[in-house]
């Protein structure tokens, strides 16, 4: 007896009342999606700056990498700004439906019930629903979408004789300096025979001697 009494005054506060309002959950749950939905946004300029800029990520994969980032963001903050505040509004009518005729409860604790339901409700939609199944599902194309993207602005933004700079100042595979060709030539060959001269050989002319 002593807990029920206790229990009716707690569910029959004002402050309790006040909770309970048509318009609390709604608006808890506005808060909620706010919060998840700005915390998403936040998160996609960080990662995303921070994928292009990390030098731990090989340079050719940065741009999958920042685009997998943004695609990711875009769809949370997009999906939560327009199906969250949808099934937001669609689950007080949800709840009604369901209990409204099988529910034994007074009007305090089906209104807490009611807002909780319509908080939570909208919580594991955005959060779990959207976030985990549908987002990842189409950032991976997204990202792709992106990447080039990037690739095709980076290419129109590069001067157009840059190239041909590139191509003027590289160095022939095939080209010899003359210097080096006229060394090349006035070196000796190191496989020829060296042809010596016997007549003016001392050796020699002694040799012619004896025979003599």
């Amino acid at each position: 007896m002593n807990v029920t009494k206790i229990g009716n005054k707690i569910l029959n506060s004002r402050i309790l009342n006040g909770i309970s309002s048509k318009q609390a959950g709604e608006a808890a749950a506005t808060i909620a999606l706010i919060s998840t939905t700005t915390k998403d946004l936040v998160n996609c300029i960080y990662y995303t700056n921070q994928s292009l800029t990390n030098k731990k990520i090989p340079e050719e994969k940065r741009k999958f990498v920042a685009g997998i980032d943004l695609s990711n963001g875009v769809l949370n903050v997009a999906s939560q700004a327009t199906l969250g505040v949808v099934i937001k509004n669609q689950l007080p009518q949800m709840f009604d439906a369901i209990f409204s005729k099988t529910s034994k409860l007074n009007n305090t604790a089906y209104g807490l019930a009611k807002n909780g339901f319509v908080l939570f409700g909208t919580l594991v939609f955005a959060q779990v629903l959207l976030k985990r199944v549908l987002t990842p599902f189409i950032a991976t194309p997204m990202a792709h979408y992106f990447k080039e993207y990037a690739d095709k602005k980076a290419n129109m933004n590069k001067p157009a004789d840059s190239e041909n700079k590139e191509a003027g100042t590289k160095p022939a595979e095939n080209a010899v300096n003359t210097d080096d060709k006229n060394n090349i030539q006035a070196k000796p060959q190191t496989g020829s025979l060296n042809i010596v001269s016997t007549s003016n050989n001392s050796t020699f002319k002694s040799f012619e001697g004896l025979l003599k």
